[in-house]
């Protein structure tokens, strides 16, 4: 059994499928910056689907965790009216916002921090990866001093704020900048994260169309997740092999974490709810998740259609976690890649961050 409806702590939501960026590695983009195709009618959740989502939960504290794949709640047209029922009917729960903070104005980004206010230790996360010169070569069509602008009006109304810094090679020299920059503004906490992103595998190189030149965006060189990555080739056939065999310690099982997509699809996580709308049909993820429609159908996960009794699903109850022990037949190379746990995919944890409170 995966979680239990009342063992749910956080639900991480991907609000919506817009974004006003276009970073490379992001699933949004392929190719020389073009947007993924299988994301050209922009989806919204809705009052309607929070009402469905939250229902169960009313006497229950969650953190709300706004962070996706796909898209940028800020840019969402339909976030206000959904945040304003969320505080008005379910005021107990504690907010996170993640967000590359480039759009609205001054007096939203005020307002948004007084909105807060009373939900106990809600935050909203600033996804800024340099200065004015740098923050834009990976967050393409971000426009700093935009940002630094919301970022000041959000803190001087009262607003908790983390930086959080994806560290590349090009923005390396100007964590410490950033850092006294973040203190002076009264950013509360600073959050260095060094990056899987280039770090592809074979299969991955072989259907994987780079998405900018390595001589522009590569990772920073003190990078663990390298060395470890090329010590797992080298005691593995290879790095796919290497996801058949590891012992799979799953981080939103262990966090009581379930993740909501725009399309109201439930799913354990947001790596397992990334891969069906990537545009090549060739990647390994897509074709395995695709393997999992066509066994439980196309609506198996759709909240929408069945509610929480899907937590009750042979997908849940059993199938997932017993994947995980067959190495031959149904494991998916998703879960042996980000919760192995010898290699840590993710920049979110371990190693491969260093949170400071300023």
């Amino acid at each position: 059994m995966f979680l239990n409806l009342d063992e749910i702590k956080t639900i991480q939501l991907d609000h919506t499928n817009r974004c006003n960026l276009s970073c490379p590695q992001c699933a949004r983009i392929v190719g020389n910056g073009q947007l993924n195709q299988n994301l050209t009618t922009s989806k919204d959740l809705k009052i309607n689907d929070y009402k469905i989502i939250l229902e169960p939960f009313s006497k229950q504290r969650l953190k709300l965790f706004f962070c996706g794949n796909y898209g940028d709640v800020i840019s969402s047209p339909t976030f206000d009216e959904a945040l304003d029922y969320i505080v008005e009917n379910h005021p107990q729960h504690q907010i996170v916002i993640v967000t590359n903070g480039s759009l609205r104005s001054e007096k939203w980004w005020s307002d948004l921090a007084r909105k807060l206010s009373p939900l106990k230790n809600s935050k909203v996360y600033f996804s800024i990866d340099g200065l004015s010169d740098t923050n834009s070569i990976y967050r393409v069509n971000s426009k700093f001093e935009k940002i630094i602008e919301n970022l000041k009006a959000f803190v001087s109304s009262g607003g908790w704020a983390r930086w959080d810094y994806l560290v590349f090679s090009h923005n390396a020299h100007q964590v410490g900048e950033a850092r006294n920059l973040a203190k002076s503004i009264g950013v509360k906490s600073f959050n260095v994260k060094k990056t899987s992103r280039f770090i592809l595998t074979d299969e991955e190189r072989a259907t994987t169309e780079i998405k900018t030149t390595k001589t522009i965006v590569e990772d920073i060189k003190d990078n663990k997740n390298k060395e470890n990555f090329e010590q797992i080739k080298k005691s593995h056939t290879s790095f796919e092999q290497y996801t058949q065999e590891t012992r799979i310690i799953c981080k939103t099982k262990n966090e009581k974490t379930i993740y909501i997509d725009f399309n109201m699809r439930l799913w354990p996580c947001c790596w397992l709810g990334a891969p069906y709308l990537f545009q090549d049909d060739n990647q390994i993820q897509k074709k395995q998740i695709q393997k999992v429609f066509k066994k439980f159908g196309e609506d198996f996960n759709r909240l929408d259609v069945y509610g929480w009794d899907l937590l009750q699903s042979n997908f849940y109850q059993s199938y997932l976690e017993k994947s995980w022990e067959d190495q031959e037949a149904s494991r998916l190379y998703t879960c042996g890649r980000t919760c192995g746990e010898k290699y840590e995919f993710s920049s979110g944890y371990g190693e491969n961050r260093n949170l400071e409170t300023l």
